[in-house]
């Protein structure tokens, strides 16, 4: 709600009425793109399939828990079934994007004997790793991106705040008003 009424003050002084219009429309536009955008959830299907291996379950029997456990993924359900009828360097073939590279580690995993466990877990660490990368360059660009608020909103306030005892006693000694 304070955003919507910034943004429109921002947009009514910087173009008028149709700039407070679009000011006004701006931070719900941004909310509803990035409430639109997927989450992905290779995360939690690297975290399941870490759990049910640890806890000493096959690797097809762990993607058959995790698709029934994400029953809303049927890319995963059908790299899970194909998987099981016929191994899992089949089943890379119909694995979309987001499960590809996944199902690539656990067939080249499964083909040379490594432990799953450990690359299960590596690509987890990576997967926050990325993600935590991410949101430290997010975080680091956050005082160009606040440079302009700042300079627009605080620094005139600012100014005035620290130059106006001196202006008023100015102005009294040339007009001699405000005695």
């Amino acid at each position: 709600m304070t955003m919507t009424v910034v943004a429109a003050s921002i947009g009514l002084i910087a173009a008028g009425p149709s700039g407070a219009a679009v000011g006004a429309l701006a931070p719900w536009v941004a909310v509803r793109l990035r409430r639109s955008a997927p989450p992905p959830e290779t995360r939690l299907i690297l975290l399941l399939l870490l759990v049910e291996v640890r806890s000493g379950l096959s690797i097809l029997a762990a993607l058959q828990a995790a698709s029934a456990a994400l029953a809303h993924r049927p890319d995963l359900r059908r790299v899970s079934r194909i998987a099981t009828v016929s191994g899992l360097t089949s089943a890379i073939a119909v694995a979309g994007p987001q499960l590809r590279p996944l199902v690539t580690q656990l067939a080249r995993a499964q083909a040379s004997g490594a432990s799953l466990v450990g690359v299960l877990r590596s690509m987890l660490e990576r997967d926050l790793a990325t993600e935590r990368a991410e949101r430290i360059a997010r975080a680091r660009s956050l005082p160009v991106r606040l440079m302009i608020p700042v300079t627009l909103l605080m620094l005139p306030g600012l100014v005035l705040l620290l130059y106006a005892p001196s202006l008023f006693g100015l102005f009294s000694e040339l007009t001699g008003v405000w005695r």
